[in-house]
């Protein structure tokens, strides 16, 4: 597997279904932390642009919704992430700054400069 420079795999477990498209719909569940463990708990302010009315924020830090596979509705980082995902499968990945938030960061959120480490799971292809 060959991930983007800035994406450092952790952990992966292979999907069941079909291969993840771009310009497709699906259903992700998506947990960012930042590097000292705290899990980002706003997920409408990091991704405002691919949230939709049917988010589902789960106890555990999983924030579950509708998206668009490309680079307009995903940070960079996560739009790589999920690249050579199956439908039903789950990856752990460590995302350099210039992949996610950069020098910007979202204040009050996301510092500066912040790596994140994200996991991703691919619940099912969507309308």
């Amino acid at each position: 597997m060959n991930l983007k420079k800035g994406i450092k795999l952790i952990e992966e477990r292979e999907g069941t279904g079909n291969y993840v498209q771009s310009q497709l719909y699906y259903i992700v569940a998506i947990r960012l932390t930042l590097n000292q463990g705290d899990v980002v708990t706003v997920p409408n302010k990091c991704l405002s642009h691919s949230i939709d009315r049917h988010l589902k924020v789960h106890d555990d830090g999983f924030f579950e919704h509708r998206v668009r596979i490309d680079r307009a509705n995903l940070i960079p980082g996560i739009f790589y992430a999920v690249q050579g995902m199956k439908v039903k499968g789950y990856r752990k990945v460590i995302i350099s700054p210039h992949l996610g938030y950069s020098e910007k960061g979202i204040p009050g959120v996301i510092p500066q400069n912040a790596k994140l480490t994200v996991e991703i799971k691919v619940l099912q292809e969507a309308d």
